[in-house]
This record gives structure tokens, C-alpha cells and sequence, in this order.
């Protein structure tokens, strides 16, 4: 089964959970209510659901676009001076959305998960370990968290029980504090969520999930021997490895495994997969997956909101260039979110060009055919179009509708005939946008990174050239040498392998490197950003609704 199934009933059981238990002097036996909700391990499977919600909605390439704008990676497509972080001064403030956003996000799965983890102790299992894989699942979400919290905004209050009524005394702990919390839940989630291959359905937690995250939350806070450790428990787990050969549902077309690992439904162990290893599930028009109208169920939208609205653009005679929005060009995307020249151009240099197989067209689209009957050039390449005509281009066509275009957000040439408004001619419907297939939360090449990074950090550079190899290998790029690994040369390589996937945002901040790497490649955000943006502020609505004891505020932010 899908573990979205449940959602409504999940968010119903959490939300009544959260009520203040006061007000109910009866236990009510002809209504779902807290008191009669918490009764068996069916209703905690049911409640874990609205945390898996929540993972999903917080990655749904909409409310999770300013982890990527506004750092090295990308930037506004629209108004990029002024819009998706390009100016920091006026965006990213305590009263700024988005910083309440992920606030209450987060701390929503850890008040799920304390919900979770204090009913479960009056509930009977049939066995032990039964109960504590639920306990783990509760605790990596609780884990995963304080990890985002204590990333983003550094010491936080630290909650580890439900709370039933109004409460306005927190107390910010210190990041140690926060982070070693997560480790704490990641620990016990690793020593008890079952193996990659013992899942009872695609896309649920798993022990590879949780020292995955265990190996950065180690890095982050110094412990690089134990960091070591849990990214090799990940990478000598048999059942986990790199792909390395085609495989999946277009293995026959042309292609490369790096292109094969985001063709639509190859994501899971079911296609043969083995690098997956935790895979936010989208299921095209099944409830509580993917609706087709007005945008309900949650549907992922990369391909809508980053890629480039490449059927807006004219040739030099002023025609359209294509028909319309298709599939065989990758769908009909809008452009609000673009990459970085620094990612486009600067990070593949040094002879790797032409030959990093990552960087080939079918895997970042920089060429299209016009494929308008009406145009003069049509059947010609955009790239053969005369220099006339790329000197002529407005300010809307180089920055919305004309970039380098990540096709990994799309499904080309097999979007789901619902989604078509002309199936013979491959020509999108209106409401389309939707990226239709699963999307990567954890895959093994992240965790070679990390275990790079634990080894630099331990001076150990030949095994973090050996790790980064890994990858480097299966896209024919220029092996790294030992002499040339640093922090900054892994960064690069997890944008290289890992774009739009990681939250780079989360990356750079638990570096501490977002306001050098963004000064480094966004040319709008980083003429704006100051040292103390590295952190998010502290919500001002946190602040003031904690009356009884002062919040304290990040430094550089006013109130």
C-alpha cells in the first residue's frame, strides 16, 4: 500500500490530539476523539502518515524553493534582485513568511511525534519490536526536526512531550544542545526502523534513512569517526549502491544510469533500483497522491515552478519557436525559479564540459528544436539560430524563459495522457505542470559526500577523493586528486550531483558557509546578504507570543 492513503484520517487524529484535553470531562464513544483514538498500532500507523504529509509538503519544489533561491544554486527567474532571497535585506526578516513557515513545519512533525510517542505506551503490541519500529519512525521525524530547526536557526526550545493546553514560557536551548537531540532520536531510529529491504511499503522510513542523516548530524557537530561509521553502515549495506548500468522503464532509449535514475517511476527497489534510499511517493491521480484539477492532493511542481517557460520564446522573424508546451520538451513549466550561471557554466570546468555525463543535454537541457511548423526555423537547433538573434533577447528571455533547464524536474516525452491536452501532438494541458513521478529525499551518492566531507575533515584526502570518484567515475568525469579536495570542491559536487534534490540551504547553513558561498555564486542574493543571514531569524510571532520568558532573537535581526 502507499502510506499517503490515510492522510485525512492521520490529520483528523493528530488535530483532535492537540485540542485542550480539559474542556473533555467524558470519554465520547460515538465520535472520534483523543481519549478512543490511541488504541491500537493500526491508529499509530495511521498518525505516523501526517508526518510523512509534512516531509512531503516541506519538499514539494513550491514551499521549498527558498532552500535553493537565493544561495549559490539558484535565484529568481522573475525579479531576481528583488524576489526569492536576491535581496536579503528586506526579505529575509523575523516577520518574513518563510521563516515562520518552516518554523511551525517542523515543530508540527515534532508535536506529531511527541503525540505519537506518549499514546503509544498505552497501546498493546503483539510484539516489542513491532512497537518500537513505530517508536523509531517517531523518533527519526522528531530527529529529522530539531536537525532542520537547529541548521536553520540554531539553538531552538527543545520539546520532547505533548502539550496539551497554551504554553509561553520557552527556552531556546544551544545548537549543541538541539543537534545532539536529533542525533539522540536518529540513533535509536537507526537501531530500530527495519532494513532498506524489509519496508512494508515504497517511500517508508528505513534504518539506511536514518544513519544517512546520522553521518551529517555527526560531521555537524565534530564527531567525524562516528560520522565515518554511520555513512559505511549505508554504503556496505549489500542491498544499497550506486547505479552504475541502465536500468528502469527507458533503459532502452538513449541515455545514461545518472538520467535513468529520474525517469518517471524508476525511483523505487521495484525498477531494480538500489541507490534510492528514502523516496517521496507521487502517484499520479490516485487520492491522496497526485489530483489532476486545481492542484489538489499536494502534487510535486518542480518541472512548474523551475523550469525556464522555454514556449514563451520567438525566432528572429518573431514566430513562436514551438508550437506550444510539450512533453517532448519537457512540459509546461513557468520559470520561477532558476539556476545560477555559478551552476550552469563555472562548476563545470577544468576539461569536464563536454564529458561529465551529468552535464550532457538530456540531463541539463541547453539546446532545443523548434518544433512550430509555422517558423521559418523550424527543425533547426536554437543553437544554430543566428548571433542577431541571441544579442536581441530581452531581460524576460534570458532570465525566465532561456536557461539551462534541469530535466531530472520533468518527465519529457512521458507525461500521463490526462495531463495532455493533445496526446497525438504531445501538446500539455493548461493545468499541467506537476512533476509525475517520485522524487529523492536520500540517495546513497549523498552519502559518499558525506563520508567525503567526515574524511577531509580528518585530513584523510585520498579516501575523500576515492568517495567523490565514486560518482565522478559514473559520469566519465575528470577523476579528482587528493590535492585538489576541499570543503569548496565537495559543495560543487553535491551541486553537480545533487542539484534541486538536497536542501542546499540546509547544507550551506550547517556549514555555516551560506553567506560565502552565495557571495561566491549568486550575483543578485550575494550583493545583499550579510554573515549573520547564515541563520534564519527566530520567528517575531514565536517572540511575541512567548510572554513569560524572553525569546531570544539570532543576532543581526531586529524585532
Amino acid at each position: 500500500m502507499k502510506i499517503y492513503k490515510y492522510i485525512i484520517l492521520a490529520c483528523l487524529l493528530i488535530s483532535l490530539a492537540a485540542c485542550d484535553e480539559e474542556r473533555l470531562n467524558e470519554t465520547p464513544l460515538d465520535f472520534l476523539s483523543p481519549e478512543i483514538s490511541y488504541t491500537n498500532p493500526a491508529d499509530i500507523e495511521t498518525a505516523l502518515v501526517a508526518n510523512y504529509s509534512i516531509l512531503r509538503e516541506v519538499h514539494d519544489g513550491v514551499n521549498n524553493n527558498l532552500m535553493h533561491s537565493g544561495t549559490d544554486l539558484c535565484m529568481s527567474a522573475r525579479n531576481p534582485a528583488a524576489s526569492g532571497l536576491g535581496d536579503y535585506r528586506v526579505e529575509l526578516l523575523p516577520s518574513s513568511g518563510i521563516v515562520e513557515y518552516f518554523w511551525r513545519r517542523y515543530y508540527r512533525i515534532i508535536a506529531n511525534s511527541n503525540i505519537i510517542l506518549g499514546r503509544i505506551e498505552n497501546i498493546t503490541y503483539a510484539t516489542q519490536s513491532e512497537k518500537d519500529s513505530h517508536i523509531a519512525e517517531a523518533r527519526w521525524f522528531r530527529g529529522y526536526a530539531y536537525r532542520c530547526l537547529g541548521y536553520l536557526y540554531g539553538g531552538v526550545p527543545i520539546v520532547l512531550e505533548e502539550i496539551s493546553g497554551p504554553q509561553r514560557d520557552f527556552v531556546r536551548a544551544s545548537k549543541e544542545e538541539t543537534l545532539n537531540q536529533a542525533i539522540s532520536d536518529m540513533e535509536f531510529a537507526a537501531a530500530n526502523l527495519p532494513d532498506v529491504t524489509q519496508v512494508s511499503a515504497q517511500g517508508k522510513l528505513n534504518s539506511a534513512a536514518a544513519n544517512h542523516y546520522l553521518a551529517e548530524l555527526y560531521i555537524a557537530t565534530g564527531d567525524y569517526t562516528s560520522a565515518v561509521s554511520a555513512a559505511n553502515a549505508v554504503i556496505d549495506n549489500p542491498a544499497i549502491s550506486l547505479m552504475t548500468s541502465r536500468f528502469g522503464n527507458r533503459a532502452g532509449d538513449v541515455g545514461d544510469p545518472y538520467w535513468d535514475l529520474f525517469q518517471r517511476n524508476n525511483q523505487n527497489r521495484n525498477t531494480g533500483n538500489t541507490e534510492g534510499i528514502l523516496i517521496l511517493q507521487e502517484e499520479f491521480n490516485v487520492p491522496g497522491g497526485t489530483a489532476i484539477e486545481q492542484w489538489n492532493g499536494f502534487p510535486l511542481r518542480y518541472e512548474r515552478y523551475y523550469g525556464c517557460l522555454y514556449w514563451f520564446l520567438n525566432d528572429p522573424d518573431g514566430q513562436k519557436i514551438f508550437f506550444g508546451a510539450s512533453t517532448q520538451n519537457g512540459g509546461r513549466p513557468v520559470g520561477f525559479i532558476r539556476p545560477t550561471p555559478y551552476f550552469t557554466h563555472t562548476i563545470w570546468g577544468g576539461g569536464n564540459w563536454d564529458i561529465d555525463l551529468r552535464n550532457n543535454n538530456r540531463n541539463i537541457q541547453r539546446d532545443w528544436v523548434s518544433d512550430n511548423p509555422s517558423s521559418a526555423y523550424f527543425g533547426q537547433n536554437i543553437s544554430d539560430f543566428p548571433q542577431s538573434w541571441f544579442d536581441g533577447l530581452s531581460a524576460q528571455d534570458t532570465l525566465r524563459d532561456f536557461y539551462p533547464n534541469v530535466t531530472k524536474i520533468s518527465t519529457y516525452n512521458d507525461h500521463p495522457d490526462e495531463i495532455l491536452a493533445n496526446p497525438d501532438t504531445g501538446q500539455m494541458a493548461n493545468f499541467s505542470g506537476q512533476t509525475v513521478t517520485d522524487w529523492y529525499l536520500v540517495r546513497v551518492a549523498e552519502t559518499y559526500l558525506l563520508r567525503a566531507e567526515a574524511y577531509l575533515a580528518q585530513n584523510n584526502t585520498t579516501a575523500a577523493a576515492d568517495d567523490i570518484n565514486m560518482l565522478r567515475n559514473r559520469s566519465q568525469a575528470i577523476p579528482v586528486t587528493p590535492g585538489e579536495v576541499d570543503i569548496d570542491y565537495i559543495l560543487d559536487e553535491r551541486m553537480r550531483e545533487l542539484n534541486y534534490e538536497e536542501d542546499r540551504r540546509l547544507t550551506l547553513a550547517r556549514l555555516g558557509m551560506v553567506y560565502d558561498r552565495t557571495v561566491l555564486g549568486n550575483p543578485f542574493a550575494g550583493t545583499t546578504i550579510e554573515t549573520f543571514n547564515n541563520l534564519f531569524p527566530i520567528p517575531f510571532a514565536e517572540i511575541q507570543l512567548n510572554t513569560e520568558v524572553t525569546l531570544e532573537q539570532n543576532p543581526g535581526y531586529i524585532n
